[in-house]
């Protein structure tokens, strides 16, 4: 499993998080918040 950001020039903003020996890929983002912290999943891929 690898996670890094979609771009390097927004370090906070969306992730992709590759799986399954690079067979799949997951974009997300991160919400961090005090009470609910969220993440929320924009596109998965498997092939």
């Amino acid at each position: 499993m690898r996670v890094r950001p979609i771009q390097s020039s927004v370090p906070k903003g969306p992730r992709i998080f590759f799986f399954g020996h690079g067979h799949g890929w997951l974009r997300y983002t991160f919400i961090r918040r005090v009470e609910d912290p969220q993440i929320i999943v924009e596109e998965v891929f498997w092939q």
